[in-house]
């Protein structure tokens, strides 16, 4: 078969027997020419072939010492020209080892096209020299340089690597399961990768259609948690009240990680830290009563079990914090107005001294007239009739600790948190700055949930 036949149809078997192994020959240049160069590489064996003419000499060698369709067509040339890559990985000077798989499988879908043909090759040589052909039927196989014979094995193989782009892309069980859309297969997808699987998820909840693109967090066969965008979806398969129309994995790049974080006396900034945008599972438990909402339920608890929560809030109140906090103000209030009344007589009474004290000293003057002197007298003696006593203050001891008191049960420096938390390591998609920064990776959905590393790793 001529350069176009081969071509084609190592793209479409490599594709194929590839995507079995989740490998993608069309994902990078490299992998794509390794392909058709491996496709075409048996055929160096004659000068007439298009590898052949642009390496002449090397063609003309073999053709002369072995012959066209015996060595470059055989047994030991497949296995021979995985090798090559093998070596090249093991000296760093390729580093993908998906190149070793391709480059076998293009060259075997060469060998096993040529086998199609009329003359067949002698696919045990040189142990073997017979012609090894499919069908056995000559009527039904192949002759070289015929345009129809060509035309439609290129045209066919061409279409089919068109056509066949999903299942390059998702992986032969990754089509499988998304063939079937079930909960099942989600399930069975997530079980076999090390990333997170994504779900193409369409269900019924009281008549209302809801669908998307999420992650899978957790799977079981009969029931499937995703986070979609801020928000966790539960579907279950023996769940009455929701249909599931369908779910349906393919794969992404985002590498399943989590921070395991175990903590003790933590105040509430902290812990909102470790959960404000983040996915957690764990148990907290803390030394006052706090108040939290789940499904537009408050709770007043001490002890809280979380399970995959997002962007989980706690607010620092007791369960009696309204009264607690009119106490406050109000004794508050009356310590205050204790305060200002001692302020105001101590204020007067400093005021009546410095009136005596000034009233004293200018009766020491002696160019004080009779009069002057006689009117100062008279004042000094009614200043000192009023007999004013210096004011007392002593604060309320009983008071003062029932404020303090009433403090540390409200004051949130005070609160403390316990436990652990399993921290998901993904980004929520609806941010602005993840949008942004990650637009460009694999899919606008991928690019919205590409991962981070948590600054509160304790791993």
């Amino acid at each position: 078969m001529k350069a176009p036949a081969h071509i084609a149809t190592g793209l479409t078997f490599t594709g194929i027997i590839c995507s079995i192994y989740d490998i993608n020959i069309f994902q990078s240049y490299t992998n794509t020419a390794v392909c058709v160069l491996c496709a075409l590489i048996p055929d160096i064996d004659t000068t007439n072939s298009m590898l052949g003419k642009a390496l002449y000499p090397i063609a003309k060698f073999l053709n002369r010492k072995f012959g066209h369709r015996t060595i470059t067509h055989s047994l030991l040339f497949v296995l021979f020209v995985p090798l090559v890559p093998k070596v090249l990985l093991y000296f760093n000077i390729i580093t993908n080892p998906d190149l070793t798989m391709i480059a076998s499988f293009a060259v075997l879908s060469h060998i096993v096209l040529d086998m199609f043909t009329l003359s067949g090759i002698q696919f045990f040589y040189p142990f073997l020299r017979n012609s090894c052909v499919i069908p056995a039927n000559p009527n039904h196989r192949f002759t070289v340089g015929d345009l129809k014979s060509e035309l439609i094995v290129t045209g066919v193989c061409g279409i089919l690597a068109i056509t066949m782009q999903p299942l390059f892309i998702n992986g032969f069980w990754t089509s499988y399961n998304r063939a079937f859309g079930t909960i099942k297969h989600v399930h069975r997808e997530n079980n076999n990768t090390e990333a997170y699987t994504l779900c193409d998820y369409s269900y019924i909840d009281n008549n209302v259609t809801r669908e998307g693109t999420a992650l899978v967090i957790e799977s079981q066969t009969n029931e499937i948690i995703l986070f979609d965008k801020g928000q966790v979806i539960v579907l279950n398969a023996d769940n009455p009240q929701i249909k599931v129309n369908y779910t349906k994995p393919r794969p992404s790049t985002i590498p399943k990680r989590y921070d395991y974080i175990q903590f003790y006396g933590l105040t509430l900034d902290s812990i909102q830290s470790l959960m404000r945008n983040n996915l957690v599972t764990g148990l907290i438990q803390s030394n006052y009563n706090v108040q939290y909402m789940d499904k537009a339920i408050t709770y007043n608890t001490n002890f809280i079990t979380l399970k995959n929560k997002y962007n989980f809030h706690i607010i620092a109140m007791t369960d009696t914090a309204t009264r607690r906090n009119q106490e406050l103000a109000e004794l508050l209030a009356a310590q205050e107005e204790e305060q200002r009344r001692y302020r105001r007589e101590l204020q007067d009474y400093n005021n009546h001294l410095a009136a005596v004290g000034n009233i004293e000293n200018s009766l020491l003057s002696a160019t004080l007239t009779n009069y002057e002197r006689n009117r100062l007298q008279n004042e000094l003696i009614r200043l000192r009739n009023q007999r004013k006593e210096p004011p007392r203050y002593e604060p309320s001891i009983r008071t003062q600790v029932r404020i303090d008191e009433l403090r540390r049960a409200i004051d949130d420096r005070h609160l403390q948190f316990s436990g652990y938390l399993t921290i998901y390591q993904i980004v929520d998609p609806s941010l602005p700055e993840v949008r942004e920064r990650y637009r460009e990776i694999e899919d606008n959905y991928i690019a919205n949930l590409q991962p981070r590393k948590s600054v509160f790793a304790n791993n």
